[in-house]
């Protein structure tokens, strides 16, 4: 894989799966919510790293 995925788009199949994950059928709800919890975390580091991308490439050079 050679392609850069935009973040956003990162951040779209993450709430997709997330989506899923509630109403996927023969998980548990204690394991869905597990999943779902650390997917909702990966998002927001995500969100976070989007919201913050020019001033973090500015501070490593690839501004």
């Amino acid at each position: 894989m050679s392609d850069k995925i935009p973040l956003r788009q990162q951040i779209g199949a993450i709430n997709v799966e997330i989506r899923e994950r509630k109403v996927k059928p023969g998980m548990s709800r204690s394991q869905a919510e597990y999943h779902i919890s650390r997917l909702e975390a990966a998002a927001a580091t995500l969100e976070w790293l989007q919201a913050n991308e020019t001033r973090i490439k500015g501070a490593v050079g690839n501004g």
